[in-house]
């Protein structure tokens, strides 16, 4: 299952470091990360992981972190792929 966290973070070094760590030792698989400055608040980081353990459990255990000021757990969205259809030949003879 996919999840999608925003994780407001200090501007310390290592911050960034500490949380992408947990991410992977509570066994998250890492699809995208973007990381930029706040409003002069430290930074602000947009997480995609995949697991099949729940996002909140990932989102309890990042605001255990000193350097976490707040962690939003995003909606998945779930996108249904339409199977490719045969489209029906009308022969007229």
């Amino acid at each position: 299952m996919n999840h999608t966290l925003h994780i407001q973070l200090s501007s310390c070094e290592g911050a960034v470091i500490r949380a992408l760590g947990l991410i992977e030792r509570r066994g998250f698989s890492l699809n995208s990360c973007s990381v930029s400055e706040a409003d002069g608040n430290g930074r602000v980081m947009k997480v995609s992981v995949t697991s099949t353990r729940p996002g909140d459990l990932l989102k309890r255990q990042l605001e255990r972190l000193h350097d976490v000021f707040y962690v939003e757990l995003k909606p998945a969205v779930i996108s249904k792929l339409q199977p490719p259809g045969i489209r029906p030949i009308s022969r007229r003879i």
